[in-house]
C-alpha cells in the first residue's frame, strides 16, 4: 500500500507540474500563471503528502517486522536461559 501511495503521489505531483507547464507554453506570462495557482499549489502539496504518507507506511511496516523478529529472538534467549538455582 505504501509503494502505491508513493507512486500515486508522484504521479499527481508530476502531472500537476506538466499541466502547469503546458498552460504556460503558449506564452510564459505571469498573467497566465496567476489563475492556475489556486489549484496548482494544493494539488502539488496533496501529491507530496501522499508520497510522505506512503513512505511512512513503508517505515511502519519495517518497524513492525523488526519488532516481531526482536520478540522472537528474545523468546529464544529466555528459553535457553537456565532456570534459577534454589538454595
Amino acid at each position: 500500500m505504501g509503494k502505491f501511495l508513493e507512486f500515486l503521489g508522484g504521479a499527481v505531483t508530476i502531472g500537476t507540474f506538466l499541466l502547469v507547464a503546458t498552460t504556460l507554453v503558449p506564452s510564459p506570462d505571469i498573467g497566465n500563471l496567476i489563475p492556475i495557482l489556486p489549484w496548482a499549489f494544493p494539488a502539488i502539496a496533496g501529491g507530496l503528502l501522499l508520497v510522505a504518507f506512503g513512505a511512512m507506511l513503508d517505515h511502519l511496516a519495517a518497524i513492525r517486522i523488526a519488532a516481531e523478529q526482536q520478540a522472537e529472538i528474545f523468546r529464544q534467549l529466555l528459553e535457553r536461559r537456565s532456570p534459577p538455582r534454589k538454595e
